[in-house]
Formats: structure tokens, sequence, C-alpha cells
């Protein structure tokens, strides 16, 4: 099995109106492979299977299509972390963060 020796990173698109960044794999083999990643949540839009040329923005249209995020937000601070990917985060930020009622006003003194 090859392995990567080169990442050449080819910016950010927006395809219908979500912006992505794909980034060109090289392989030990000489092979290339492209994979596409949303900016605002970090998925990987390409982890069943790469793209084997730089993709169209119909070809990137259609994993988009199907991974719409569900957004969960704090309702302290307003950050928003995509439930589907991101479980671990949502915890990790209402574990560590300062506790809120539900109108965002903070409970307690200080830590």
């Amino acid at each position: 099995m090859g392995h990567i020796i080169d990442e050449i990173e080819h910016g950010t698109r927006t395809v219908n109106g979500i912006d992505v960044t794909i980034r060109e794999l090289v392989w030990n083999d000489l092979g290339r492979s492209f994979e596409v990643h949303r900016v605002d949540t970090g998925e990987d839009l390409t982890e069943d299977g790469c793209f084997d040329t730089l993709p169209t923005d119909e070809q990137i249209a259609d994993p988009l299509a199907d991974r719409q995020p569900d957004w969960w937000i704090c309702r302290g601070c307003g950050t928003r972390i995509d439930a589907r990917t991101g479980a671990d985060l949502i915890v990790e930020h209402v574990r560590d963060g300062d506790p809120v009622d539900g109108a965002g006003n903070p409970i307690g003194g200080p830590r």
C-alpha cells in the first residue's frame, strides 16, 4: 500500500453557497487523489472515496447535497458545532464552558 509524500492545497471554492477546500494528495507511486472538505465544519466530503482528478463544482455538489450540518448552538456564547460530526466537541464545550441559564446569563460566581 502506498503512502502520501506531498499535499498541495488548491484553495477555497464556493459551491452551492458553501465554502469548500480542495487538497491534492501525491502518493509515493506517483498517483494523485483529491480531497474536498467543508470550511465551516471541516467535514471530509470524500471520506468514502477521493476524486482522481481536480473535481468540478458539479462533482462537489453531489456529496454536499447529502451532508447538510445539524447545527448545535451554545446558548451562552453562540458557538456553532455540527452535531453530526462534532458530538465530542459539544461535550467538551459544555463541560469546559462557563455555566449559563437558558437565556445565556452566567450562573453563580467566578470559578
